[in-house]
């Protein structure tokens, strides 16, 4: 049976505008961008500080207020609300104060856990440059080589929960529509698949799908 030129290339036209409609379609629940990235701040580690538990260490250690606090900020206001609130955002240490003794400094200060998720929960605006394009697929040799790069972000969780959870579609490795189409992907490379699905786990679902 031969197929008409016409129709490969309306086929294949009509493959294009599904590819592309995914992008430009408007946000939801199941069509977002790939790439799309939110909660970008780092707030949860600065609501975390804990003054009085700080100020114990710095006191032994012989470290002054004004390592970390400059008071340089100049608040020319009689309203008294407003410079409380312009004080607290001027004389705020920000992140560099906390890295001087946390790393990634040169010379952190003994005992400092240097961890990333020691402070930080929302790890996104920590993500490093190599984790942006095709990162699932090539972990595996910078986690061989360096694993407690990792962990100064990810708990051993983190890891078993994709490596050994292997009944079920993980919505951060696959998108949540990818049971529409994921044959495709399995006639193409099943090996792949195989790498997080044992073989049970795609005939329990065919099996219920074709009412046996």
């Amino acid at each position: 049976m031969r197929i008409a030129p016409r129709t490969v290339v309306g086929l294949f036209l009509l493959a294009l505008t599904a590819a592309a409609c995914r992008d430009y379609m408007p946000q939801n629940g199941f069509l977002r961008p790939r790439t799309a990235q939110k909660n970008l701040s780092t707030a949860d580690a600065q609501s975390k500080f804990d003054h009085a538990r700080h100020a114990e260490v710095l006191q032994e250690q012989g470290v002054p207020c004004n390592d970390c606090h400059r008071f340089d900020a100049r608040i020319r206001t009689s309203n008294s609300a407003l410079a409380a609130a312009v004080s607290l955002i001027g004389q705020d240490p920000a992140g560099a104060a906390c890295h001087y003794c946390h790393g990634p400094s040169e010379q952190p200060m003994a005992g400092a856990p240097s961890q990333c998720k020691t402070c930080h929960t929302n790890m996104l605006p920590l993500l490093p440059a190599n984790h942006q394009v095709a990162w699932a697929r090539v972990h595996a040799s910078v986690a061989s080589a360096d694993p407690a790069s990792c962990q100064s972000c990810h708990n051993d969780a983190f890891c078993i929960n994709c490596h050994q959870n292997r009944d079920s579609i993980l919505t951060f490795v696959h998108e949540r529509n990818y049971l529409s189409f994921h044959g495709v992907d399995a006639r193409a490379n099943p090996i792949q698949c195989g790498n997080c699905h044992r073989q049970d786990f795609c005939l329990n679902c065919h099996a219920k799908a074709a009412g046996r």
